[in-house]
């Protein structure tokens, strides 16, 4: 895939954006990169701004690695014999440049965004479409595995991005789901893709080492609704969020989600959790449907009605039958209370792993778990180093009101000193038990079960490294937690 610069202008032209050129515009670009150890002949080099490093500096690097163009927003004194793009924001541009460099990409495109919540709605929309038409992108990278290697970012950048969307439609997979994180929609890596439609699913504190306020990050979260999503796009949002009115005012097209027995609603529905799962009930088009679903918490619930108005708002007909055609062990998000292994006595107390690491998201999978749990609710849990320090009083604030015993470990401390995060976690916790590796936590966790028992591992769900100084080193709760079980228990 080649073009010439002076399609590139065009492209950025037709999306409203203005750009001044020099040198000549029928130079052919063969590549597209913001990294300048990636230039190759004809490769447009994007200097994009960032907290950390401006790609701005590095730009007598991509002269002298022959980068064909240049894509700045302050422009340089010497462009050498590079074409020079000058725009307002690189990033928005590189979005918009990528989407039609690497295209075609799939015809229908649904975002999801929210703080929890994100990565379960966008895999059970996959799974009802079906793995052969849909993909996934988000925090699990590009699934169906395979197809390309994308980067496990809740939004990957506007290149990885692009690339992920052409693989999956030369595959003939012509449906798209995107996890729409606030760090991407804030930084324009998205601002190639016209939504449509778009799913809201909850707002809590989250982010705030990077977001000013929660109304920056709700900010944020909002251009998905009011930038990204195209004119005639549908909104899908529970009209029991406290953003429901402000996201219906957006659009024509509104697919409410409420009570079951709610009137206003587009689709009700209601959950009843069980030891093995929840009774989902939920009515749709005059219809009500009961199934049993092998997942834990009844937030999940609230994730699956989401993913069932994408799929309703995308022409999908027959909702039941599909979602009670998934297979059990495919329905699970891996890493979103995820069972990993079972007391060995009844009533056989399990083991779950999940992502939970913000305490909206810790005090939701607990008082979701409770019902599940015949015993006492155990959880082992840390707070992240080099992020918002506000939420890790909140964290144990969480564990304390709703766990019977609550450990404290490390997560990923980074560059913090992980004793003082846990000193900080603890102020609201007290009587924790504290573990600095992460390892006899959770075997501390194991050993303390009795057989009704539930033990919650959360923070790192699918992950598999703990980030330690600047270094990720193995490691995976679940096989962790196999390991603890089969030494304690002998299976």
């Amino acid at each position: 895939m080649t073009h010439p610069v002076s399609t590139l202008i065009e492209w950025l032209r037709e999306a409203g954006m203005d750009v001044e050129a020099s040198g000549p515009n029928d130079t052919v670009i063969e590549a597209l990169t913001f990294d300048s150890r990636c230039i190759t002949a004809g490769t447009l080099f994007a200097a994009l701004p960032g907290s950390r490093v401006d790609g701005h500096a590095f730009i007598e690097q991509a002269l002298a690695a022959k980068a064909a163009a240049l894509l700045v927003q302050s422009p340089p004194e010497d462009r050498g014999t590079a074409t020079l793009l000058h725009v307002k924001d690189t990033a928005k541009a590189l979005a918009q440049i990528a989407a039609r460099f690497y295209g075609p990409l799939p015809k229908t495109l649904h975002g999801v965004t929210g703080t929890n919540g994100k990565t379960s709605v966008a895999h059970f929309v996959r799974l009802l479409k079906g793995e052969n038409q849909a993909v996934s992108i988000g925090t699990l990278g590009m699934i169906p595995d395979g197809l390309f290697d994308m980067p496990y970012l809740t939004s990957p950048d506007q290149i990885a991005l692009a690339k992920g969307l052409a693989a999956a439609a030369r595959s003939g997979r012509d449906y798209a789901v995107i996890e729409a994180s606030s760090h991407g929609l804030d930084q324009g890596r998205l601002d190639g893709l016209a939504f449509d439609a778009a799913a809201f699913t909850n707002l809590s504190r989250d982010h705030l080492d990077y977001h000013a306020d929660m109304e920056d990050y709700w900010r944020a979260k909002r251009t998905l609704f009011t930038e990204r999503l195209k004119p005639s796009g549908s909104v899908i949002v529970d009209e029991r969020t406290a953003q429901a009115a402000e996201l219906a005012s957006i659009g024509p097209s509104v697919f409410r989600l409420g009570g079951l027995d709610s009137p206003t609603a587009d689709l009700g529905y209601a959950a009843t959790p069980h030891p093995s799962g929840l009774a989902f009930r939920f009515r749709l088009a005059g219809q009500t449907h009961e199934l049993a679903l092998p997942l834990y918490g009844t937030f999940q619930a609230e994730n699956i009605a989401v993913a069932l108005g994408l799929a309703h708002v995308s022409g999908m007909v027959d909702l039941a039958q599909r979602l009670q055609d998934i297979d059990a062990d495919a329905l699970g998000v891996p890493g979103r209370m995820m069972p990993v292994v079972s007391h060995p006595s009844p009533p056989h107390g399990r083991v779950l792993v999940d992502y939970a690491h913000t305490p909206d998201a810790l005090a939701t999978v607990l008082q979701a778990a409770r019902p599940h749990c015949p015993g006492r609710l155990i959880v082992a849990f840390g707070a992240g180093g080099d992020r918002d320090p506000g939420k890790r009083v909140l964290m144990g604030e969480a564990a304390a009101k709703f766990s019977d015993l609550a450990i404290v470990t490390d997560d990923n401390p980074r560059t913090e000193d992980p004793a003082a995060i846990r000193r900080s976690i603890m102020k609201a916790v007290p009587d924790a038990l504290a573990f600095g590796d992460r390892r006899e936590a959770i075997s501390a966790g194991i050993q303390a079960m009795q057989p009704g028992d539930l033990f919650i591992i959360a923070g790192k769900g699918h992950e598999t490294g703990q980030i330690i100084g600047h270094t990720t080193l193995p490691f995976d709760d679940a096989a962790q937690a196999r390991r603890a079980a089969e030494h304690l228990w002998g299976a």
